[in-house]
């Protein structure tokens, strides 16, 4: 019984031309590049319920990526409210009316809000690009190609067993850093961790940069 079920019916509207983007190399990793790694293993900050560790840096001719793990665990002891307050600030529901009246609080006090997980980079000559930089155009697209360093975080995914976090994250630098030590920085003050830096070398960044190279050669 083809007909048991009734055909759609036609369709009138003219259909919807979708609109491409062309990458910018500010905005992020390319897609069709094999980036050159550095393992770094590098812990930028711990305590005793939160670890975030810069596992590799991805690099391209035109930027790099630092790939960042970030765990979390409900020590003995941890009450229900204070791994709530981890758990919280991991995930950082947008909706979540704790975190935008925070937020607004901080605003309105001129500072960022202390659940804001911030990072930063500071170059050989002591200029600084950090994660909470803000363009005038970046709500445009592409917008004007910036004439200062970009750095932005990007969530990659992540789950939870109950009583621990796992969560991966995604810093993409453009451009390229010089072939020097610069330091990478990081802030989280809802989770305990203050101001921190950790030196990587531009140099190997660079290196590995030279041996990226397209998915296929056509």
């Amino acid at each position: 019984m083809d007909d048991f079920f009734p055909p759609p019916r036609p369709r009138d509207e003219e259909p919807i031309e979708e609109t491409g983007f062309d990458r910018v190399p500010w905005e992020g990793a390319p897609e069709d590049i094999i980036g050159g790694i550095v393992p770094l293993e590098r812990v930028l900050a711990r305590n005793d319920h939160l670890a975030i560790v810069a596992t590799q840096a991805v690099a391209y001719a035109d930027g790099v990526e630092i790939r960042l793990r970030l765990r979390a665990r409900r020590r003995p002891g941890m009450s229900r409210e204070e791994w709530a307050l981890v758990s919280r600030g991991i995930w950082g529901y947008d909706d979540d009316p704790w975190q935008v009246a925070e937020a607004e609080a901080a605003a309105a006090q001129g500072r960022h809000p202390d659940g804001l997980l911030r990072f930063g980079v500071r170059f050989a000559d002591g200029s600084v690009v950090t994660t909470v930089d803000e363009r005038d155009d970046e709500d445009e697209w592409p917008g004007q190609r910036p004439d200062r360093p970009v750095l932005s975080l990007n969530e990659e995914g992540g789950g939870s067993s109950g009583e621990n976090i796992d969560s991966e994250y995604a810093l993409w630098l453009w451009p390229l850093p010089p072939p020097q030590l610069f330091e990478l920085a990081v802030k989280w003050p809802l989770l305990g961790v203050d101001l921190t830096f950790t030196p990587l070398d531009g140099a190997e960044i660079a290196a590995a940069a030279a041996r990226a190279r397209p998915f296929w050669d056509d």
